[in-house]
């Protein structure tokens, strides 16, 4: 008799197949390029949302069967926080009794017209503008689809996330050399509502643009002082990320972002900080054979390096007054008087901002409905602020975020901020002793987040799908640093 072979458990690991490290890097950057060519917009009625939230969902489920267990512990705060956003929407959408919902604030004037027209025993949901607020659902699934791309990617390649950033930040200066180019009717303005004559990049909005060129630096700066710190030198790394920092600030003050100027240099100062910290750790000659050869070559090249290191400190100076005469003379430098003059539209959302604040401090509790702000700040707004236009968002996150999701979105995004600060500290607090490079990534997350909630203060990133993606590769980031992520793995 044949003997039968015994049959072995399959773990939980097999049951999912992880990709390799090239399969991983590809569908990552694939979905970068389809959210960052289609998801440069807010608004509910663009054209690309219907193709990029099936995309988003095909990618979602596909990628459920190939993020690793250890990952799924690393993204599940973040994926929980997201499903209960989502049932917090859903429960908006529930229909009310009219004696229910005549008594939240707002709706009395809102029923006082429905017993004219003889419609008061209508049942209407916590959403004022329902429509609205199944779009803010459906634009979950970008973000969702985001983590579970970036979560299987390895741990040990999470530096191709943040390649994925600065690729990003490039493709979108480069959009804007032709937009430049073509001019402000061209077909490289990729959305109708847009700000016409300024240069936007792969965004509808100049300040996202601004935003995502200063995150770019940001990933620039610890790309640069991880290529410092590794035994593998590139000679052409160094340079053309130098050369993208010095073309985004230039871009930025292009565009004519004053709190885009103001972070952007920022970045710009915090990433060179780091860079210089970074040649403490510079790896030496692994033996003394090799070190004789490095002090040859190094004597050999005496003669070359001041010429190099003048080059070196020159090309910046050369780069920012070519590309500034060439902007100059081609007649778009106007955009640099919105640094100093200001526009109607910015004094227009100061004066808004007590409105707003009363409309937050009226529907705390439960909200108007995500995407309602427009169809409520219309409710209140003082004849004094009436214009041709309208107010689209609040223009700052923070006070919108209770007027449309009340009490329960401020606890969700509570929790997550928690679990930021809580992760950022864990990273910074278990990094080696003496500190090292590995200590420098932590500090250029701390950065990037604080320019996200920063710019809420004052727009709204996190509303456009390509920068909730963004948001999403800085999260799982974390999570690799997280303590509770179930360790480290040298970084790459």
């Amino acid at each position: 008799m044949r003997p039968t072979k015994s049959m072995k458990p399959v773990s939980g690991n097999l049951l999912r197949n992880q990709l390799s490290p090239a399969a991983s890097v590809v569908i990552l950057a694939l979905f970068v390029f389809a959210v960052a060519l289609t998801g440069g917009g807010s608004r509910s009625d663009i054209a690309s949302l219907p193709l990029l939230r099936g995309l988003a969902t095909m990618t979602f489920f596909a990628m459920l069967a190939f993020v690793p267990a250890q990952a799924w512990r690393g993204i599940r705060v973040p994926l929980i926080l997201l499903g209960l956003l989502a049932m917090w929407m859903l429960v908006q959408l529930i229909p009310l009794s009219p004696n229910i919902w005549s008594v939240l604030p707002l709706r009395d004037r809102i029923f006082a017209i429905d017993e004219l027209l003889g419609t008061a025993e209508r049942w209407r949901p916590i959403s004022l503008t329902p429509t609205q607020t199944v779009n803010s659902l459906l634009a979950l699934i970008v973000p969702a689809a985001g983590l579970l791309v970036a979560a299987a990617v390895p741990n040990d390649e999470r530096i191709r996330l943040w390649w994925a950033i600065w690729s990003f930040g490039v493709a979108s200066a480069l959009f804007c050399l032709l937009q430049f180019v073509a001019g402000p009717r061209s077909l490289f303005y990729l959305f109708r509502i847009t700000n016409a004559g300024s240069l936007v990049g792969l965004f509808a909005n100049r300040n996202h643009t601004a935003l995502l060129l200063s995150l770019s630096t940001l990933s620039a700066g610890w790309l640069a002082a991880n290529e410092i710190a590794s035994r593998t030198k590139r000679p052409l790394i160094l340079p053309m990320l130098a050369g993208s920092v010095v073309f985004f600030l230039l871009l930025i003050l292009i565009i004519g972002s004053r709190f885009g100027l103001v972070f952007g240099s920022a970045s710009l100062l915090f990433s060179y900080l780091l860079v210089r910290w970074s040649y403490r750790f510079e790896p030496k000659p692994l033996n003394q054979a090799r070190d004789r050869a490095h002090r040859r070559t190094s004597a050999a090249a005496q003669t070359a390096r001041p010429s190099r290191r003048i080059l070196l400190i020159l090309f910046p100076f050369l780069l920012i007054a070519g590309l500034g005469a060439v902007f100059y003379f081609s007649g778009r430098d106007n955009t640099v008087g919105r640094l100093v003059d200001g526009d109607g539209a910015e004094e227009i959302r100061i004066a808004a901002l007590g409105t707003v604040a009363s409309l937050a401090k009226g529907q705390w509790l439960l909200g108007s409905g995500f995407g309602s702000f427009a169809s409520v700040y219309q409710i209140v707004e003082p004849d004094a602020l009436l214009r041709q236009d309208y107010f689209n968002q609040a223009h700052n996150d923070w006070l919108q975020l209770p007027i449309e999701g009340g009490l329960p979105a401020v606890l969700i995004c509570l929790a997550g901020v928690l679990w930021i600060v809580s992760g950022l500290v864990g990273a910074l607090r278990q990094r080696s002793r003496p500190l090292g490079v590995e200590f420098i990534e932590p500090l250029v997350l701390a950065g990037a987040f604080s320019l996200i909630a920063l710019n809420s203060i004052v727009d709204y990133p996190l509303r456009t799908q390509s920068l909730a993606m963004v948001g999403t590769f800085l999260l799982v980031i974390l999570a690799r640093l997280h303590p509770m992520s179930g360790g480290q793995a040298r970084q790459g």
